[in-house]
């Protein structure tokens, strides 16, 4: 550390999260913060590891699938969750779209999900659509990267020759684009039923700092729900097989009683009202809840598997193991069965 009240903390570019919008959140916090940039995560893992930064913050979903994150290093924690949600940006909302619509996504799992919501959507990669239309290719697009896939997109939807394409929330915020979005949200309004879980570790960024760096240093920066999302995703992901896991959505949240009655009432779930209410009316707890779903769609989006189980905290990390098993056995079931599940 340059003083003693002062972090360094290295970032590497990232599709995945925003990670600039992550540093400004935390500087509202402390203003004892210095930014090292580095051209790459393997460069950051770099600086951290050679002393010339204290943390490192990086996009959950990178971390997952690399494997950089050796014994020397920790997870020290992680920030508020932010940004989980994919947008939709088009004129009208997805239920008003015009019939046989075009639609360009990256994210496997999104397309299959709008299928699922209007099976007459066209929902394309921008590699399916091109080789569709026969279009012709300069240096705009470039592989994997949402930002000049949002740039493409954004000029064929102004020319008429798309409806609209799905990026990342915090994609459409930094480009700084000022056209109508429409979020794809786990939380569907009331007269809707199709809800979009997100793909796993969305919104998660996480603190990474070297062994023995005292997490009371960040205590003030760090979220334990976001925490918990990561390690209980974590686990599933690891008992689950590669060929799945961009078709499946994922969600991990804290959930209050007071909260899971209200969506209960709402859905008209007996069963999750009556274990939170006892026969005179009272709240049987008081405890935080973690909210745990997974979902995995089939290409036309005609058939879905899905899981939820809402567990104690204390007891989510148990919880989520048995799951894990419950839903590698839910899958198996389904993939028995060919013309119900078209992966």
């Amino acid at each position: 550390m340059t003083d003693e009240n002062t972090l360094r903390i290295a970032r590497a570019p990232t599709n995945s999260a925003d990670l600039l919008g992550a540093l400004a959140s935390v500087e509202k916090t402390t203003t004892d913060i210095e930014e090292v940039s580095a051209a790459s995560l393997e460069d950051a893992f770099k600086i951290l590891d050679n002393g010339d930064a204290d943390l490192l913050f990086a996009s959950a979903n990178d971390i997952s699938n690399t494997d950089l994150l050796r014994e020397e290093f920790q997870i020290i924690g992680a920030l508020p969750l932010r940004d989980w949600n994919s947008v939709l940006v088009s004129e009208d909302r997805p239920y008003h779209l015009p019939k046989n619509a075009i639609i360009l996504c990256q994210f496997q799992l999104v397309r299959r999900q709008l299928r699922r919501l209007r099976p007459d959507l066209r929902v394309r990669s921008s590699e399916a659509h091109i080789g569709i239309e026969g279009i012709k290719l300069t240096n705009e697009l470039s592989d994997e990267d949402l930002f000049s896939f949002a740039t493409w997109a954004e000029k064929l939807r102004q020319s008429g020759e798309i409806d609209g394409y799905v990026i990342p929330r915090h994609i459409h915020r930094l480009l700084g684009m000022k056209t109508r979005r429409h979020a794809l949200s786990q939380e569907p309004a009331e007269d809707e039923l199709i809800k979009f879980l997100p793909r796993p570790h969305a919104g998660t960024i996480l603190v990474i700092g070297r062994m023995g760096f005292p997490k009371i240093k960040v205590k003030e920066i760090i979220d334990e729900e976001a925490e918990t999302s990561w390690n209980l995703s974590e686990i599933l992901l690891s008992e689950m097989s590669e060929d799945i896991k961009s078709m499946v959505g994922i969600l991990v949240r804290y959930k209050q009683p007071v909260t899971l009655i209200r969506e209960a009432e709402r859905r008209k779930d007996l069963l999750t009202h009556n274990v939170l209410i006892n026969p005179e009316g009272e709240l049987t707890t008081n405890e935080t809840k973690v909210d745990i779903q997974i979902e995995l769609v089939d290409h036309k989006g005609s058939s879905t598997i899905s899981i939820q189980r809402i567990v104690d905290l204390d007891d989510s990390t148990v919880a989520t193991r048995f799951l894990a098993n419950e839903w590698n056995k839910l899958v198996k079931l389904g993939m028995k069965h060919p013309g119900f599940l078209k992966l």
